[in-house]
């Protein structure tokens, strides 16, 4: 019988493939292919990385049995992920495990089930539109007149599934299997579903300048809040899927809105998958045959859609490139930017970054000419840019709002605007009631017993919450130190502020929107449309709300608290800082109404909140003095920047693991002269779910030569018997300061 031998690459913190025989003849085609193997003595899933290799031991190979007969990884993703297995020092056959769908790497089958959806089984007449009340059951029965329509859909476009069952109930609709074959191509002709809105000048400038250009390149598309960048897009990945080629569309989960989803099922009559976390482990393995048989032309998810096979791959668009959620922060901890930059590489097709408030990552790209940034400096439709007022908070009077963050000079603003039936948004980007509770009498402090953490007060079920293991304890009524039942709660969060303006505006509609209110994209999307149908006049919410969402009658937005994010240890937080109060203000006066941004400070006279507020300096002036803030102190983008990581539930073990690698680390440290490490330090929050926290940072001005340092790093890590309970991890391009 013909065998041949393969090299497997498993789920194991190793950083090396296994060879293994199978029993047939089979070729480079099965790149990509998963095998079934015993390892260690227990089954795994495989993917196999090289096919025909030699076996220079003795010892006598397993046999790999083969799940698949022909690859779907492609081949562009299976070099991205060698790409990623190098640079962020991560084992290849782990970063498979990442990649792939939770069925798949359980060793599910490639192939699709059948598909929940909704079709009409009646004719709808006028009659029958009479006697329905709700405009979202209307609204469906309209949608379905084209045909049936997948239950996903629906949902991701914002409909309920209580208003689908009662079209249900009332025999208007019946829900059916679909029956989905792969390579079912879709259609290039009539790609359009509705005719787009007439583009300004500036948009078509944009959308020409990246249509004549169908080879690799990154555009920055820098386009203030309210713009159009979206329309840009749409545009655009029209000219990608008329040539028969299809796009990845990767958004932060924050702006997975149905607002979103519904611009593209209602623009384009082409097939649309999607990849978040509100999908079901089959729904995430239909989107993924989907796009590698070329049956969707349009990918929208999250990071790990950049995982995702897709046939004919002809336009990455990264929306809010600035955005954090795009950074994995544990196991594969990957950046999808660079990642999906990587990827256009290898596919030869363009990348779109968009965004408001670029990151200076992606600004420094652009001056040495790596990218190519197109402005987009007017708001769409005629729009105006909302005017800025400060609130000097040390001349306001000590009243009762200003202890729950409202001063009295903004409780005017909002008593003004809501008495003419405009809309306000507050920002707090501080979830619960208080910041933490407090004895009067001795002073202590509650704290997580499994993080160093104050712990939150949630006054519903009375209770105080760790907002970092999320461990819940009821709220007490004495100090456990000294028994005294006078505890106090001091920092207000959005949940105080939220009751004191129930209190306030009894009569105008009230709508708080943080995790702890909103916990699915249901419950979101029904607080968005009372404020879309002006029944709620105020919103209150964290970084929610701070992007992605179009209000037209939204005419105020106000800062409560700039203050706690101005004064940070994190080189990055002003950065942040001014990304998020742009981001923020882009919320008001998108419509036709002039909008207003209030800032509540006690730094009045704070350099990077006068700079934002001030209609000479833009975003991009004030990213310009930060990189030159960055450029005098070495730091990244200047530089590089990775985190040699350790935990253990033993403080000591922790310690002194990464002590001895460090005293390891400083005999061939010299050999890298553009390097610098820092001592053994603890974590800002050393201990978190009862584990111990240690990093070594390294900073370095040359990016090959820090990979190759990283490298040794690990390898010496590998030559060693890591004790038990040891946690190691190598983090490259760090977001976050530990």
């Amino acid at each position: 019988m013909t065998s041949t031998i393969v090299n497997v690459a498993l789920n194991r913190p190793l950083f090396k493939e296994f060879a293994y025989v199978i029993n047939k003849e089979i070729s480079d085609s099965h790149i990509g292919c998963r095998v079934k193997v015993n390892f260690a003595n227990s089954t795994m899933i495989g993917v196999i990385t090289k096919v025909g290799v030699k076996n220079n031991s003795s010892i006598k190979l397993k046999e790999a049995t083969l799940i698949d007969e022909q690859s779907f990884i492609t081949d562009d993703v299976i070099k991205m992920l060698e790409f990623g297995s190098n640079y962020y020092q991560y084992p290849l056959g782990q970063c498979f495990n990442v990649a792939l769908p939770k069925l798949l790497r359980e060793g599910g089958a490639f192939s699709y089930e059948k598909i929940p959806a909704l079709q009409l089984c009646c004719n709808i007449d006028g009659e029958i539109l009479k006697k329905i009340k709700s405009d979202d059951q209307k609204r469906i029965l309209d949608l379905l007149k084209t045909g049936p329509i997948q239950r996903k859909e629906l949902r991701e476009r914002g409909f309920l599934s209580s208003t689908e069952n009662a079209l249900i109930k009332k025999k208007l609709v019946e829900i059916i299997n679909i029956e989905k074959k792969e390579n079912e191509a879709f259609s290039t002709e009539n790609i359009l579903k509705e005719t787009p809105p007439q583009a300004n000048t500036e948009q078509l400038s944009a959308i020409y300048t990246v249509q004549k250009n169908s080879d690799f390149k990154v555009f920055l598309i820098n386009g203030i809040t309210g713009s159009g960048k979206t329309e840009v897009y749409l545009r655009i990945i029209e000219d990608v899927l008329k040539k028969g080629k299809s796009v990845l569309v990767l958004v932060p989960e924050i702006s997975l809105t149905p607002q979103t989803f519904d611009r593209f099922y209602r623009r384009f009559n082409v097939p649309v998958s999607s990849v978040h976390s509100a999908l079901s482990d089959r729904e995430r393995l239909d989107s993924y045959i989907d796009m590698a048989t070329g049956n969707s032309g349009i990918l929208i998810g999250t990071r790990t859609a950049v995982f995702t096979p897709i046939k004919n791959l002809g336009l990455i668009v990264i929306d809010e490139e600035h955005d954090s959620s795009f950074k994995q922060n544990d196991t594969f901890r990957y950046h999808a930017r660079t990642l999906a930059i990587m990827r256009a590489k290898i596919n030869n097709c363009p990348v779109i970054l968009g965004s408001a408030t670029p990151s200076l990552e992606t600004l420094f790209n652009c001056y040495k000419g790596l990218y190519s940034r197109i402005d987009l400096k007017y708001r769409a439709g005629g729009a105006s840019y909302p005017d800025f007022e400060l609130i000097d908070l040390t001349k306001e009077p000590v009243t009762e709002g200003l202890n729950k963050g409202l001063s009295q000079t903004l409780e005017d603003r909002i008593g003004e605007e809501t008495a003419k039936g405009d809309q306000v948004l507050l920002f707090l980007n501080r979830r619960g009631y208080a910041h933490h509770l407090v004895c009067h009498l001795c002073g202590h402090v509650f704290t997580c017993p499994n993080c160093d953490n104050i712990l939150t007060v949630h006054k519903t079920n009375h209770r105080l919450q760790c907002h970092i293991c999320d461990t819940i304890f009821t709220a007490p009524e004495k100090c456990p130190v000294c028994e005294n039942t006078q505890l106090f709660e001091q920092g207000f969060g959005t949940e105080q502020v939220n009751d004191y303006l129930k209190d306030r505006y009894p009569d105008v509609g009230i709508e708080r929107i943080d995790r702890d209110s909103v916990t699915t994209k249901n419950q979101l999307e029904i607080r968005l449309n009372r404020v879309r149908d002006g029944k709620s006049l105020i919103m209150l919410g964290t970084q929610m709300l701070a992007k992605g969402h179009d209000f037209p009658n939204v005419t105020m937005v106000a800062m409560l608290d700039i203050d706690s994010s101005l004064f940070c240890d994190d080189f990055r937080a002003m950065e942040n800082t001014a990304q998020l109060l742009t981001q923020v203000a882009g919320r008001a006066g998108r419509g036709t109404k002039k909008g207003k941004v209030i800032i509540q400070t006690h730094h009045i006279d704070n350099e990077l909140i006068n700079d934002l507020i001030n209609p000479q300096c833009s975003y991009i002036d004030i990213a310009n003095k930060l990189l030159e803030t960055r450029k005098k102190l070495s730091l990244p983008p200047y530089s590089y920047q990775a985190f040699i990581l350790c935990n253990s539930s033993i403080r000591n073990k922790a310690f002194n693991f990464l002590s001895n690698l460090s005293d390891k680390i400083k005999t061939f440290k010299d050999n890298y002269s553009n390097l610098v490490i820092t001592p053994v330090m603890s974590d800002k929050m050393e201990k978190i779910q009862n584990r111990f926290h240690f990093h070594i940072l390294v900073t370095c001005t040359d990016r090959n030569e820090l990979r190759k340092f990283l490298t040794q790093v690990r390898n010496t890590v590998e030559e060693q018997t890591v004790p038990n309970d040891i946690r190691f991890a190598i983090e490259v391009d760090p977001i976050a300061m530990y």
